[in-house]
């Protein structure tokens, strides 16, 4: 965690990847690394794994859990049981 810039930025490292947090305001940094690592959690449930090569295949899937999961940059639903009725697209497995 970091501010730069008046930028604050939060981050995990995930295989080799990283998630990041970026806000102008002074946000809870515990709130946001939950967000966080819920969110690869739940990517690995639909993707059922977390690699590069997962997201780069699944970015629609990735990027619509997203959306589910953060409105106008506040958490809302954070667990794979509440987002999964909402998500239409399917998984392309990665071998």
């Amino acid at each position: 965690m970091f501010c730069l810039n008046g930028i604050n930025f939060v981050h995990i490292k995930q295989n080799g990847m990283f998630m990041v947090v970026t806000s102008r305001y002074n946000i809870s940094p515990s709130d946001s690394l939950q967000v966080l690592m819920r969110l690869v959690s739940i990517i690995r449930d639909f993707c059922g794994v977390m690699s590069e090569e997962s997201i780069r295949k699944n970015f629609i899937l990735v990027y619509e859990i997203i959306d589910e999961m953060i409105d106008f940059g506040y958490p809302q639903s954070i667990t794979t049981d509440s987002i999964r009725p909402y998500i239409v697209n399917e998984a392309n497995l990665v071998q």
